[in-house]
């Protein structure tokens, strides 16, 4: 009789949360319906990103080529350090992308050679267990930041909730910063403020990485459905609407002119150098590989 009881009340719990996720998928199916004619986004092709690499260099921009060994990234991949579940798991189509991010990271900023006293931030980390690799596989001083945090990382003090324009690290304190897939996100003009930052807390020979970098042959941003023409994405930018997924409020996507404009120069600006770099044997490195740009940004 007791098993019979806490399976009715099981089931009974389980009607108000199966109803909202009919409610939701139904405003999603709506709200998908409505937005059919807006433009929709696309990915720039392979010509365009040769168009964009060209207005870079109308533009003074030096591109970088670079060619990632492939071999040093299926070692990485082979070492097993992130969980086979991360992003959708081993056999999901962004898992090479994903790894390919941070272990790209590690390689321009030297990871394997930081002391006890170096300093490394994850920025807009999120759900990543970047940092945790990294202190317990390679005891690197490494600290996660975001607007807020994964519940299994929660309890740890070197994941902290922070706004990465206005961190809590001390001025000259930290070694290195990288955002994986994270800095088209940034709204408004927080992608400016944080070269602010991390002029700030960079010490001198510090360097931040952001991989992707993302680039568009024309100034453009894309909002999911639920975000679409409310105001988050920049009023300079073209607005489109991204219907295969949800929870983005605006992702940037640069020209040549507005990436210099906005951010470059205001590298330059605060007394910082950058490289952009462009990867070439993407096709060589895994399945699904998109990271083409990637900007280092040295104090």
């Amino acid at each position: 009789m007791k098993n019979l009881l806490l399976e009715r009340r099981a089931s009974t719990v389980s009607v108000p949360r199966l109803l909202a996720r009919v409610r939701r998928a139904g405003v999603y199916r709506y709200r998908r319906w409505a937005l059919r004619h807006a433009p929709q986004y696309r990915n720039p092709t392979p010509s365009e990103l040769e168009q964009i690499e060209q207005d870079l260099a109308s533009a003074g921009v030096t591109v970088h080529g670079i060619s990632p060994p492939a071999s040093d990234f299926k070692q990485f991949l082979e070492a097993g350090y992130f969980p086979s579940d991360y992003y959708g798991g081993v056999g999901s189509s962004v898992w090479d992308e994903k790894l390919l991010e941070h272990w790209l990271s590690s390689e321009l900023l030297d990871l394997k050679s930081y002391g006890p006293d170096d300093v490394y931030v994850d920025v807009a980390a999120l759900s990543s267990p970047w940092a945790k690799i990294l202190r317990e596989r390679f005891d690197v001083q490494a600290f996660a930041i975001d607007l807020s945090l994964d519940a299994r990382f929660a309890d740890l003090p070197y994941y902290r909730v922070e706004d990465a324009t206005k961190t809590s690290f001390a001025s000259r304190s930290v070694r290195g910063m990288s955002l994986h897939c994270a800095y088209e996100m940034f709204l408004r003009d927080d992608d400016v403020k944080l070269m602010d930052e991390a002029a700030r807390i960079l010490r001198p020979g510090g360097k931040m990485v952001i991989l992707p970098l993302y680039m568009h042959t024309h100034y453009c941003a894309y909002s999911t459905p639920e975000y679409y023409g409310k105001g988050y994405s920049d009023p300079n930018a073209k607005e489109y609407v991204r219907l295969d997924c949800t929870g983005i409020p605006s992702s940037r996507k640069y020209d040549a002119q507005t990436l210099y404009r906005r951010v470059l120069s205001r590298i330059v600006e605060l007394g910082m150098s950058y490289r952009l770099l462009a990867i070439r044997n993407k096709e060589e490195l895994g399945r699904g590989i998109y990271c083409h740009f990637v900007l280092e940004v040295t104090r």
